[in-house]
């Protein structure tokens, strides 16, 4: 079992088991160890369980065998999980953006609520983010008035907002219209390239090949094969996955 006292690792997961109540296996036996400032891609075919392992990694999913350590946190011990949550930023394939809150709003709710800044520096640090994020002129907008693709970009500035140690992007463009892919992806490069620690599932295998430091595959719940992208994409070992790769690229 992964030890907190290893700091060789900011997230360690070993041996992971997810079932959920009808019986499906989502998880079996994954291990993985992820060091500060990887960059980590999850690909695989739908149901392969690569979201599930990602919302492991801050209890948006419990497990039901192994043990998952983020940044010196047990996910095994019961615990704080909002403080679980104030080190790991989350991004969805839908945006949820509170519709009713302007930009501004949805970015400073969290740093208010949780980390317990005043207004105006949670107000600051927001517009900070959303010109980091090409938004700078959106803050008194609403949701509902933004492009799919900008509204991404707002969660992603509302995710920063916590200064989070880890990213996780679940799928991050898949509900975008292709023309809006490129503007979300910048983001997320511009953040690898600063050296956040993210591991992000994704269909987008030239993104993967291009930003991530190694790429994981996973089929029917498990972890097939974990390798750079060179080696991933020109040499892959597991039929499996050279199939997988067949069918995509």
């Amino acid at each position: 079992m992964p030890s907190t006292a290893d700091t060789e690792y900011i997230i360690q997961a070993e041996n992971v088991d997810k079932i959920y109540p009808n019986g499906h296996h989502a998880l079996k036996s994954v291990s993985q160890n992820i060091r500060e400032g990887e960059v980590v891609a999850v690909i695989g075919p739908s149901g392969s369980g690569k979201s599930t392992f990602l919302r492991t990694l801050n209890q948006l999913e419990t497990i039901n065998g192994g043990e998952i350590v983020v940044d010196g946190i047990s996910l095994t011990t019961p615990g704080d999980v909002n403080k679980l949550r104030e080190e790991v930023g989350m991004v969805f394939q839908s945006f949820n953006l509170f519709p009713h809150m302007t930009v501004l709003d949805n970015i400073c709710l969290a740093p208010m609520k949780v980390r317990g800044l005043s207004r105006s520096d949670a107000e600051s640090r927001s517009q900070q983010l959303l010109q980091r994020v090409g938004l700078s002129d959106k803050a008194g907008s609403f949701p509902g008035q933004l492009s799919g693709g900008q509204q991404q970009r707002v969660a992603i500035a509302r995710a920063l907002a916590m200064q989070p140690r880890i990213m996780l992007f679940d799928e991050p463009t898949s509900a975008l219209d292709p023309e809006m892919v490129g503007e979300v992806l910048d983001v997320i490069k511009s953040l690898a390239s600063e050296g956040m620690t993210m591991v992000i599932v994704t269909h987008e295998m030239g993104f993967a090949r291009e930003v991530a430091d190694r790429v994981l595959f996973m089929e029917a719940g498990e972890l097939v094969e974990d390798d750079p992208p060179e080696v991933f994409f020109n040499n892959p070992e597991s039929p499996r996955l050279q199939a997988f790769l067949n069918q995509v690229l």
